[in-house]
C-alpha cells in the first residue's frame, strides 16, 4: 500500500517511452545517466521495464540487486574479514599512526570526545559481562 504525501515538489515528467509519470524526488526508478559526454544527471524513470532497459547491456539489472544482496550477506564470513582487516591494518600501520596523529593535532576536542565515548563504552560492556557472567 502506497501512501501519497503533501509536498511542493511534484513533477509531471514526460519519458521517451511515451509515458508520463507523477513523482517527487523519492521515486525507486532513478538513475544517474551519461549526459554531454562526463556530466551526470538524476533521470526518472516510469517503470522497473524502462529503468531496466535503460541499461546498454542485457543483465546489469534483472530485478535481483536485493536478493544477490542478501545472499552475499548470508555468505559473509566475519571472523575471514577480520583476518583481512587485520593484515591490512599491519601492512599500513605506520600510514595509520601518522593520520591517526595529524587528525589528533587539527581537531584536539574531538579526539578528547572519541577517547571518553571509548572508554564509556568499554566500562559499559564490562560492566554488561559481569552481569551476564553472575
Amino acid at each position: 500500500m502506497s501512501v501519497r504525501r503533501q509536498t511542493a515538489n511534484r513533477l509531471t515528467l514526460f519519458r521517451t517511452c511515451g509515458k508520463q509519470i507523477v513523482t517527487t524526488a523519492d521515486t525507486p526508478w532513478v538513475r544517474q545517466v551519461e549526459r554531454d559526454g562526463k556530466r551526470q544527471a538524476t533521470t526518472y524513470f516510469c517503470s522497473e521495464g524502462c529503468f531496466a532497459a535503460s541499461y546498454k547491456h542485457i543483465g546489469w539489472f534483472d530485478g535481483k540487486a536485493e536478493e544477490r544482496r542478501k545472499l552475499k550477506d548470508r555468505n559473509r564470513d566475519p571472523e575471514k574479514e577480520r583476518a583481512r582487516n587485520r593484515a591490512y591494518q599491519q601492512a599500513h600501520r605506520e600510514e595509520l599512526r601518522e593520520k591517526a596523529r595529524l587528525r589528533r593535532l587539527t581537531n584536539p576536542g574531538l579526539s578528547a570526545a572519541d577517547s571518553a565515548y571509548a572508554r564509556r563504552k568499554r566500562k559499559l560492556k564490562a560492566e554488561e559481562a559481569q552481569a551476564n557472567a553472575g
